[in-house]
């Protein structure tokens, strides 16, 4: 494996703004945290903190993230869209749109599992965590962290990952060849672009309707953990806040703000 190539990313870079400020570490307790620091001092939108390897990787719901040297992709950037905090988890829908996108531009057939995690036949392939800055009702910034599993051999990911192994892939394991990391950061910047700027001029109906095209869920039953306890129903897709909607056992539908889901079928 070969370190990030700073130089071969910024040749790949099609974008405006996105990735055109970046930071690279070669290794970093997390970055989302060196982004959010940078956001602190007020670094512009769009910058970027990418690194090797993480010593301190977070996932969703305080799980970590593991984050082998010189293999994934590891990236946090810095955006400030004019959103209210209550808009915030559309920015991480957005993120998974993009991220899809770029991944079938490379033949890689994948899907959004909500609200973000994206997979490759029922296993995790990347996995997106959206962090914000607030003051009051403004939002200051918002991080979005980016995990890929890129260049991990099978035998690399039953060793580093473990128990959880068999719930994950990698891009090399599905294609059967290794993927250079700076093109595929480059593709990902720009197809987050594109959306970003969807998003910020039409708002929010087309990135759920593009949402709802990339979705494993609907139709789906589904086991979903939610701060008042477990529920078990179809999923029905989501509405234009990226709420879940969940068609109970029952017959009600309910409004999932925030839940960890399972697949059941």
């Amino acid at each position: 494996m070969a370190a990030f190539n700073l130089e071969g990313f910024r040749q790949a870079l099609r974008t405006r703004v996105m990735g055109r400020r970046c930071y690279y570490v070669p290794v970093v307790p997390s970055t989302n945290t060196t982004a959010h620091v940078l956001g602190c001092q007020g670094e512009p939108e769009g910058t970027i903190v990418c690194a090797d390897a993480q010593t301190a990787g977070r996932g969703q719901a305080g799980r970590v993230w593991i984050s082998p040297p010189e293999r994934n992709v590891y990236a946090s950037i810095l955006l400030r869209p004019p959103i209210t905090p209550a808009q915030a988890p559309l920015i991480s829908l957005l993120t998974a749109v993009a991220l899809v996108d770029t991944l079938r531009q490379a033949r890689v057939a994948c899907g959004i599992k909500w609200p973000n995690d994206v997979l490759i036949q029922g296993r995790k392939v990347a996995g997106i965590l959206t962090e914000m800055e607030t003051q009051g009702e403004d939002v200051l910034f918002v991080v979005v962290g980016i995990g890929i599993n890129v260049n991990m051999a099978q035998a690399e990911l039953d060793h580093d990952l473990g128990p959880i192994a068999p719930t994950a892939t990698s891009l090399q394991v599905t294609l059967g060849r290794a993927i250079a990391r700076e093109a595929l950061l480059a593709s990902l910047l720009w197809d987050l672009e594109r959306w970003y700027d969807i998003f910020r001029t039409e708002g929010s109906p087309p990135l759920c309707q593009a949402w709802e095209a990339r979705s494993l869920m609907r139709g789906r039953r589904i086991l979903a953990r939610t701060p008042a306890g477990r529920v078990e129903g179809t999923a029905e897709g989501i509405d234009q806040a990226g709420h879940l909607l969940v068609r109970t056992v029952g017959g009600s539908l309910l409004i999932l703000t925030s839940a960890e889901v399972r697949l059941l079928e």
